[in-house]
């Protein structure tokens, strides 16, 4: 990748980009959308774009003007959230292919699907979960209990990487033959191999895909060594939703846990606070994470089903969850 990239405008205007630029716009197209601030948080950590709040904006409207990328402002009325918020743009998928960064097939259409979230502020706010995580956990070393032998490496891009629940779906392969639970396991590989890479128009389907289930957002951890790959997967809490609706979630979530053995899963359940922005109107999350807390725990057949599947839980607030994921309590 060259260090500087030149786009032209007119005959006499000109963009300069470099790679700690690239890199950002790499980002921003893997998260779908983030806060101008989120943006800042990520460039001044991973892009070496160490420049001032003020500056960092002047440098987005640049990047604006070239379609790079496309921003947007959110508001709640006079006394509520307000602020900017960026998805990537046209050029700047263009921009990505030509250096290689993305795929010459990508479907440059879906782009415009970004900004269009039911939910912004839910989506935003799952998105500063993982810019808190990426940014102040970089470096962390995670031991194992009483040894100098480490489980694993914080470092994004090397050992850390952010996925999208669309990017890394959980599913499963669900048979649709009644006679099927009489077969071998390698006779049903074999016919789910063949349907696999079999023209798909036939109307011979031996089964179908489902979704165990689908978090916010994924980051996967790699282990060191013999230790298991760990997924944390965030799922945010507005306060809105009754907490049976929370504990619905735990049941699937050991499904997926007991599935997959090989894996550490953690469903990081992280409650939406007024840490978010100083013009927040919630509170603090700390009595919704203490209600989920004690409903899970006076439930034995919550208790027993995390355990039975091996599925890690972490309960707090938007504020403290890093220090939640670093720990092994649940």
């Amino acid at each position: 990748m060259q260090d500087k990239i030149i786009l032209k405008k007119n005959a006499r205007e000109r963009l300069v980009l470099n790679k700690g630029e690239l890199k950002l716009l790499a980002f921003l197209e893997q998260q779908r959308m983030l806060t101008l601030h989120q943006s800042y948080q990520y460039a001044e950590k991973f892009c070496k774009m160490h420049m001032t709040d003020y500056s960092f904006k002047n440098r987005i409207r640049k990047l604006q003007e070239y379609h790079l990328i496309r921003g947007y402002h959110y508001s709640e009325g006079f006394d509520g959230e307000r602020f900017k918020y960026i998805c990537i743009g046209s050029k700047g998928i263009d921009l990505l292919i030509e250096h290689n960064l993305l795929d010459s097939s990508y479907n440059k259409s879906k782009i415009y699907k970004f900004d269009k979230k039911k939910n912004i502020m839910h989506f935003l706010m799952t998105q500063q979960v993982v810019i808190n995580l990426l940014t102040q956990l970089d470096g962390e070393i995670i031991y194992y209990p009483n040894s100098e032998d480490f489980k694993y490496l914080l470092f994004y891009d090397e050992r850390v990487s952010s996925y999208s629940p669309a990017v890394l779906p959980y599913i499963e392969w669900i048979r649709k033959e009644k006679n099927l639970h009489r077969q071998n396991n390698g006779a049903y590989h074999a016919k789910v191999a063949k349907y696999m890479t079999a023209n798909k128009t036939t109307t011979e389907i031996n089964g179908t895909t489902m979704t165990i289930v689908k978090p916010d957002w994924i980051i996967k951890v790699k282990g060191e060594k013999e230790t298991r790959n760990a997924f944390i997967n965030i799922e945010l809490d507005m306060g809105t939703e009754p907490i049976q609706t929370v504990i619905d979630k735990v049941f699937k979530y050991a499904i997926l846990a007991e599935k997959n053995k090989d894996e550490l899963h953690i469903m990081d359940i992280v409650i939406a606070d007024n840490s978010f922005s100083n013009r927040s109107k919630l509170s603090d999350g700390i009595k919704r994470g203490e209600n989920i807390a004690k409903q899970f725990i006076s439930d034995p057949a919550v208790v027993n089903r995390i355990k039975e599947s091996g599925l890690k839980i972490k309960i707090s607030p938007l504020k403290y969850n890093n220090q939640a994921v670093l720990t092994d309590k649940i």
